[in-house]
């Protein structure tokens, strides 16, 4: 019985996918991040409930729900434009290298300032922390997204990727929170 109730879910998300699909991709990805910062707050940083920084969830709620979800979304949909959107290995290794080496620097540039930003910190305090974490950051990425964006692209149908991605980005989204946050707070 509760198999069913998962096979409802998924079919409910599936059919808000075909119908809805920016405002799937909008709720689906702030839920995400958020539950990566829970993670990140409770888990990993072992805050507690005293201890949980509200205000930083909401913000990571925020950018995940009207940043990362559309813009990822978008990608996804140039991608397939520009490079095809066959499922051979070659089309898929073009679109690997593109994600890697165009969208997640500057993916994670914006990611990094907004976070900033919405954080109330100065121009000269988000300089300081891309000299000190970005490198690092953009390293993890690569070591996790690049096999991930090869199993996505050669074997994932384009309205599928966004969830595929956002199942994986839990890890992703936790270790973010956390980095992007950790001196911060």
């Amino acid at each position: 019985n509760e198999y069913k109730s998962y096979l409802r879910m998924l079919r409910w998300y599936l059919k808000q996918l075909d119908t809805k699909p920016l405002r799937t991709a909008i709720i689906s990805t702030g839920f995400l991040v958020t539950t990566g910062d829970l993670i990140s707050q409770q888990v990993i940083e072992k805050r507690g409930i005293q201890g949980h920084d509200v205000v930083r969830t909401v913000r990571m709620c925020s950018i995940g729900a009207f940043f990362v979800g559309p813009f990822a979304r978008k990608w996804y949909l140039v991608l397939d434009k520009v490079v095809g959107s066959s499922l051979k290995v070659s089309v898929s290794l073009k679109k690997v290298a593109l994600d890697q080496l165009c969208f997640s620097p500057v993916f994670l540039t914006v990611f990094l300032t907004l976070n900033n930003t919405l954080q109330g910190n100065s121009f000269d305090e988000l300089k300081s922390k891309l000299r000190k974490d970005y490198i690092s950051i953009l390293t993890s990425s690569w070591m996790l997204w690049t096999p991930v964006q090869i199993i996505n692209f050669w074997l994932i149908p384009l309205k599928h990727r966004l969830l595929f991605v956002n199942i994986v980005a839990l890890i992703w989204n936790t270790y973010l929170s956390y980095k992007s946050n950790y001196n911060s707070t």
